[in-house]
C-alpha cells in the first residue's frame, strides 16, 4: 500500500511540475487560458470549503473576488507596490472583509444567509459604481504595469501555477485537520456538533474568512494576469457560475473543486458560437447536474474505483 501511494504521489508531483515548462511550448493564448484555470481552481476551493464542507450558502463569492482585484490594482496604480506585496495585502484585506461579513452571518442559515450574502454583493456593486473616480465605475479599471517582466504572460502564469498548488495543499491540510472535521460536523448537523462541544458560530466565521481569503487571492491574480478589471465579472451571474463549479465538480470534495473549475473554464472555449447564451448554458448544466449527478463529476471517479476493486 505504501509503495502504491508513493508511485501515485510521484506521478502527481511530476504532473504538477510539468506545468512549469508549458510556456516553452504553448502560445500566449493557451498560457492565458491555463492561468484562468488556476485562478478558478483557487476560487472553487474556497467556495467548496464554505459551502460544500461547512454547509454555508454564499452568493457573494464574486464580491470577495472583486475586493481582491480592486485592492490589488489600486495598490499597484496608486502606491506602485510590488505585485507580490499587493497580492499579500489584498488577501489579508479580503480575509478581514470575510470576517466582517461572516460575523453577523454566522447566526443565519438557509435562505436568510443567502439573502444576507446577496445584499453584500449588491452593496459592493453599488460602491463600484458610485466611487467611479477610484474604481473606474462601469468602465472598468486598467492595471498600470510598472515592471514589464513581472507582468509578462509567462511570469504571471508561473505565479498563478505556484499559488494554485499552495492553495490546493492548504485546502488538503485544512480538511485533514480538526478544523476540517469541524466543518463537516457543522454541515452534517449543527445541533449534533454543538452537543459535541464544537462552537458552531466560530466554525462558520472561520469558514467565511478562509473562503474570502481564497477569493481575494484569486481576484488579485485575475488582475495580475488579465491587466484589466471588468465590473461585469463580479455580479450575481458570476457568483452563480462559481457555485456551478463546485456542484458539477463535486460538493465537499477538493478533487471535485479542481475538476469542476477545469471543465467549466474550458467549456466557454468549446461553446463560443453560443457565447450570448452562456448564462443559460451554465443554468442548464447546474440543473442537469443536480438531477443526474447530485454528487458531481467526481462521483464517476469513485464508481470506477469501486468497479476496479470488484474486478
Amino acid at each position: 500500500m505504501r509503495k502504491k501511494f508513493s508511485i501515485q504521489s510521484a506521478a502527481i508531483l511530476l504532473g504538477c511540475a510539468a506545468f512549469a515548462f508549458l510556456p516553452i511550448y504553448l502560445g500566449n493564448y493557451y498560457i492565458y487560458v491555463l492561468s484562468l484555470i488556476f485562478i478558478n481552481i483557487i476560487l472553487a476551493l474556497g467556495l467548496n470549503l464554505l459551502t460544500g464542507n461547512s454547509g454555508q450558502i454564499s452568493l457573494c463569492h464574486s464580491s470577495f473576488m472583486a475586493l481582491g482585484s480592486y485592492s490589488f490594482t489600486l495598490l499597484n496604480n496608486i502606491y506602485g507596490l510590488n505585485p507580490f506585496l499587493s497580492t499579500a495585502i489584498s488577501l489579508l484585506f479580503v480575509a478581514m472583509m470575510g470576517f466582517l461579513v461572516g460575523f453577523p452571518a454566522r447566526r443565519l442559515s438557509g435562505i436568510y444567509l443567502a439573502l444576507a450574502t446577496l445584499a453584500f454583493l449588491a452593496l459592493v456593486q453599488i460602491c463600484i459604481e458610485e466611487f467611479a473616480d477610484l474604481t473606474g465605475g462601469i468602465r472598468g479599471l486598467k492595471l498600470n504595469k510598472l515592471n514589464d517582466f513581472l507582468y509578462t504572460s509567462t511570469f504571471s502564469y508561473l505565479v498563478a501555477w505556484a499559488l494554485c498548488l499552495i492553495s490546493i495543499y492548504t485546502a488538503f491540510q485544512i480538511m485533514n485537520s480538526k478544523l476540517g472535521r469541524n466543518f463537516d460536523a457543522v454541515r452534517t448537523s449543527p445541533y449534533a456538533a454543538q452537543a459535541l462541544g464544537i462552537s458552531v458560530n466560530r466554525v462558520k466565521l472561520i469558514a467565511f474568512t478562509v473562503c474570502a481569503a481564497y477569493a481575494g487571492l484569486a481576484g488579485a491574480l485575475l488582475s495580475w494576469v488579465v491587466g484589466y478589471i471588468d465590473p461585469v465579472e463580479f455580479g450575481v451571474s458570476a457568483s452563480l457560475r462559481y457555485i456551478t463549479f463546485i456542484v458539477i465538480g463535486g460538493m465537499g470534495n477538493i478533487y471535485g473543486s479542481i475538476l469542476g473549475a477545469v471543465v467549466l473554464t474550458l467549456l466557454p472555449e468549446a461553446l463560443r458560437f453560443v457565447k450570448e447564451y452562456s448564462d443559460l448554458v451554465y443554468a442548464a448544466l447546474l440543473l442537469l447536474s443536480l438531477i443526474f449527478m447530485p454528487k458531481g463529476l467526481i462521483s464517476y471517479r469513485q464508481i470506477l474505483k469501486k468497479n476496479t476493486v470488484h474486478a
